[in-house]
């Protein structure tokens, strides 16, 4: 079919991972067998955490160093003991942006690596971004689950203006109906894992045209050691509306993305 064509040439074209080449290289890693191995290591127990995006992100005029901010709308406390109250603001930065030009994929790495709390408290965490959602869709950011999501160029009725993938297409498309818009959109289920890079997993989103790239399951990827995910845009570029529901796993101790 003319969706699976699409999809299999968008996921090959994406295994390059061209913005996890100009990371730098990470520090080297004690041995397996060492008592102090990587604290984001397959041991590590992440917790899930549902918030909002508070202000737009666009691979169009985004910027490596952006602070990209999500505000926390559940409480939850780390597998440590680290509390994060409902309201907090899960703070992270661009650390890369690929834009889409002339039909190219687009690709925005993030990192989340702390947590402030309405005390101001900032407290380090361990990140990994495992669900995307359109704004105000809290039917599947509440049970951590993510809406369908074609992984090809989108349709009219779900792709947004010149090339865009954009938050709340397909949703609204459909009414808002996930089943109705997967029907619609004939891709994966949301949260699929669709394609494999090393031990980096891609995922579909529920917008349309936008994956996620971070740690396969039980994984930990090198070059993912510095990121909380990759957001990948189907030979389009990425637009998320503030407010859009994201649906993170964290553990206390900052730095890196976690293995979940």
């Amino acid at each position: 079919m003319k969706t699976g064509t699409t999809l299999a040439t968008t996921l090959f074209a994406l295994a390059s991972f061209p913005l996890l080449a100009q990371q730098p290289p990470a520090a080297p890693q004690p041995p397996p067998s060492s008592p102090a191995a990587s604290p984001a290591s397959p041991a590590v127990e992440m917790s899930p955490v549902s918030g909002e995006l508070v202000s737009k992100l666009d691979s169009k005029t985004a910027k490596a160093g952006d602070s990209v901010v999500v505000q926390t709308k559940t409480a939850v406390s780390t597998a440590d003991g680290t509390a994060i109250p409902k309201g907090s603001k899960l703070v992270g930065h661009v650390m890369a942006v690929h834009p889409s030009t002339g039909g190219e994929n687009s690709q925005v790495a993030l990192q989340f690596d702390h947590v402030e709390l309405k005390g101001g408290q900032s407290v380090p965490v361990h990140s990994q971004i495992q669900s995307i959602s359109p704004a105000g869709d809290a039917a599947s950011t509440s049970s951590a689950a993510m809406a369908p999501s074609a992984a090809g160029s989108p349709s009219p009725a779900t792709g947004g203006a010149n090339g865009t993938a954009k938050a709340g297409g397909a949703s609204q498309a459909t009414g808002g109906d996930p089943a109705a818009a997967q029907a619609a959109n004939s891709a994966p289920a949301p949260g699929t894992i669709v394609a494999r890079n090393g031990n980096i997993a891609i995922r579909t989103t529920s917008i349309p045209g936008v994956l996620v790239a971070n740690n396969a399951p039980g994984q930990q990827d090198p070059r993912m050691g510095q990121a909380s995910g990759i957001l990948l845009g189907a030979k389009q570029d990425i637009e998320l509306d503030g407010g859009t529901q994201m649906v993170l796993g964290v553990s206390g101790g900052g730095g890196g993305g976690g293995a979940q």
